[in-house]
């Protein structure tokens, strides 16, 4: 993992599904006293309805133009563009097993419970073949845009725990 000297005011933070990324962007939010954006809340208006791509992308580069936030979520066709906009990209990168047990636990734990985050909770075949399919089919354009950006933006690649603890432990020390 590489060090986080200083913590930057604009934040993605990437992985995948149940990697942690709404957890750890909550924390850098508070920590931090950044506003956080969940892109499920942009992209989601129910449990069945989704905004239009026009739409999302008003709201998504309203956000973007924001002198500080923590912007948490994937949606891979934007990312090039958040990290126009960012000064540091956090990749949680953990094993599928973890992502995946975490997902079948939170899906246990929230049966029933309307998701905060606006994307519907529900747990199906092409939800877990994504999932399962994650880093083959987005880890390449990942590493092809951190190589693009990373002399412009900080990039903290996190695949341990102890990446993660450590990651925490050195934010919590700069708090501002």
């Amino acid at each position: 993992m590489e060090e986080n000297k200083c913590i930057a005011n604009r934040i993605i933070v990437i992985g995948c599904p149940g990697a942690g990324k709404s957890t750890l962007s909550a924390q850098i939010a508070q920590i931090r006293d950044i506003p956080l954006v969940h892109l499920d809340s942009i992209q989601w208006i129910d449990d069945d309805t989704t905004a239009s791509k026009a739409a999302f992308n008003t709201k998504l580069n309203e956000e973007i133009r924001k002198d500080k936030w923590v912007i948490d979520g994937n949606y891979t066709r934007t990312l090039e563009l958040r990290m126009k906009h960012a000064d540091m990209v956090i990749w949680l990168d953990f094993p599928r097993s973890v992502c995946l047990y975490r997902i079948f636990k939170r899906y246990i734990k929230n049966r029933g419970k309307k998701n905060p985050h606006g994307n519907p909770d529900r747990l199906d075949l092409s939800f877990l073949r994504f999932v399962w399919n994650y880093k083959k089919e987005n880890n390449s354009q990942i590493k092809s845009l951190k190589d693009t950006y990373q002399g412009r933006l900080r990039f903290i690649h996190i695949r341990s725990a102890r990446d993660l603890k450590k990651f925490m432990s050195n934010l919590e020390t700069q708090r501002s």
